[in-house]
């Protein structure tokens, strides 16, 4: 495995499970997944060194959980395998390569660090679900102010209940998160009365509390992204062969976290100075297109590793 970068502390939270894809006259593959996880590991592959905060078996597909996160420089809390089994979800692939999941979840969480890192993400149903939500929500709440906060709702509506019950929960995470990430079909899904605009909602969230950027990912349109000072949209990053969607959004909040750092926005009072250099936010969220276009060009959740990008091999 790689040398694993010295940078800042960083805690991922939330759901791992197996995928189990389904493709119409193919087998169905077993491979690990989960979006709070896919973060995780395609921060390892850029070199992040993330600890996972997660719940599985000792089963097999325990087993290959762990292997896969370990392989790709992840590094997982202690007690994170103490589930009864291991979650799975069946993603059914349509000829668009379009994912529909159906879950079986056993979602709980170890404890967390008492110290709080640098840097949190947090999303899906690791957010929302019980027992864990009582576990994630206040930690978030505690650490406020002392760490930058990314979340990602990454609705479920199959296993979510109904949006009347999740829509308080992500805009209690929303009030306490940094950098938020959304997309248009999360969005519209949350607030299916609304006649507002997923920029109406953005910008909603934006004055709500401590949050300093919004990205609404919008599929094969890109991704468009607002903060106090400025907003903007950035393409999709093109690619001559989409093999599916899985893992994709996930790849994008991996990249918003990775330029993130590498731009140095964790040194600036945990936030971005998005008023002085529009250009730099613009740049983040263009990378994190380009990972995510990158792992639409594979098959499952395969993020790029940081030696492909500097070779160009991705």
């Amino acid at each position: 495995m790689e040398e694993i970068f010295t940078g800042p502390e960083i805690l991922v939270i939330g759901e791992s499970l197996i995928d189990i894809v389904q493709r119409e006259g193919a087998k169905s593959q077993a491979c690990p997944g989960g979006s709070p996880m896919n973060v995780a590991v395609g921060l390892g592959r850029l070199l992040q060194a993330p600890t996972l905060a997660t719940w599985f078996g000792r089963d097999k597909y325990g087993k290959m959980i762990r292997k896969h996160c370990e392989e790709s420089g992840v590094r997982i809390l202690p007690g994170s395998d103490q589930a009864r089994r291991t979650s799975t979800a069946v993603a059914q692939l349509d000829e668009h390569g379009h994912a529909t999941y159906t879950f079986d979840i056993d979602m709980s969480l170890p404890a967390l660090p008492e110290k709080i890192p640098a840097l949190i993400h947090v999303g899906s149903l690791g957010a929302v679900l019980q027992p864990a939500r009582d576990i994630v929500l206040p930690y978030c709440q505690r650490a406020q102010g002392q760490s930058m906060i990314f979340f990602d709702p990454n609705c479920r509506p199959s296993i979510m209940r109904s949006p009347e019950t999740v829509r308080p929960v992500v805009e209690d995470y929303v009030r306490t998160s940094t950098v938020v990430k959304v997309s248009d079909e999360d969005l519209a899904w949350l607030y299916p009365s609304s006649a507002d605009t997923y920029q109406d909602h953005a910008k909603r969230w934006l004055e709500g509390g401590t949050t300093k950027l919004v990205v609404v990912t919008l599929g094969s349109e890109g991704a468009w992204a607002l903060t106090a000072q400025s907003e903007f949209t950035v393409p999709a990053h093109t690619t001559s062969d989409v093999i599916d969607t899985v893992g994709a959004g996930d790849s994008f909040m991996a990249g918003l976290i990775w330029e993130t750092i590498a731009q140095g926005y964790l040194e600036s009072s945990f936030g971005l100075v998005l008023g002085e250099e529009p250009e730099i936010v613009e740049f983040i969220v263009t990378e994190a297109s380009t990972m995510a276009g990158i792992t639409v060009s594979r098959a499952g959740a395969n993020p790029p590793w940081l030696r492909e990008l500097e070779s160009g091999q991705a």
